[in-house]
């Protein structure tokens, strides 16, 4: 009797940075076949005797050049099990959601920095793992407070908040949310305190309004 093929265990890393209103991907050239030089999401098989949250953090050094102090969060976010997703066999893929500090990370050579909602076109079923990924997250919000904090800062704006929102719509495919009355249910937060107004460009109507986490608040 032919015992089933055993699959391998991939952990995939979805490495988002938010900054200036755009909520970006990290992709990474592959180095090797299947799809060598293709654009794809930092991933590696998983060591034996490796914890997940371990292999992912290697996927991202060792993919993308991304070192853990850039890392603000990591938090799992599902499995994909089609048999058929990998062309060298049956691969279990444990995806790992990833925030990235906006002011040290940077694209490093062989890496891509892409806009989320247009990291298409990629091999595997990496496109899918984004979208979902990409849902799960912002589900999360404002839940999830280390991670929604992660995303935005310790210091954020009402404008930046709904357009992560948007953000995060755009690459689950699913419809803009509706953000008129967001900052109103900011302002119910229990976690959040509000702040001096960020300045408005001459001639752009009213500031946006400012908020900041209280204490320990989402913090990790």
């Amino acid at each position: 009797m032919t015992l089933p093929q055993q699959p391998l265990v991939s952990i995939d890393t979805v490495p988002f940075l938010f900054r200036d209103g755009v909520l970006s991907v990290v992709l990474a050239d592959r180095l090797y076949e299947p799809f060598r030089g293709r654009a794809a999401l930092p991933g590696v098989l998983l060591s034996a005797n490796e914890l997940l949250a371990e292999a992912a953090v290697r996927a991202l050094a060792t993919k993308a050049g991304i070192d853990r102090d850039a890392i603000r969060s990591i938090t799992g976010a599902g499995v994909f099990d089609n048999p058929d997703r990998d062309p060298r066999g049956p691969t279990l893929s444990i995806v790992h959601a990833v925030v990235l500090d906006p002011g040290t990370a940077g694209a490093e050579k062989g890496t891509h920095l892409v806009r989320a909602a247009d990291a298409t076109g990629l091999p595997f079923d990496h496109d899918a793992i984004i979208a979902r990924t990409a849902a799960a997250v912002l589900d999360a919000l404002w839940i999830d407070a280390a991670l929604t904090r992660a995303l935005l800062g310790d210091r954020f704006t009402t404008a930046s908040a709904a357009r992560l929102a948007r953000e995060l719509a755009a690459a689950a495919g699913r419809p803009e949310p509706v953000t008129s009355n967001l900052g109103r249910d900011l302002a119910k937060s229990p976690l959040l305190a509000k702040t001096e107004a960020a300045a408005a460009p001459a001639g752009r109507g009213r500031p946006a309004a400012g908020w900041s986490w209280k204490e320990t608040a989402g913090s990790n």
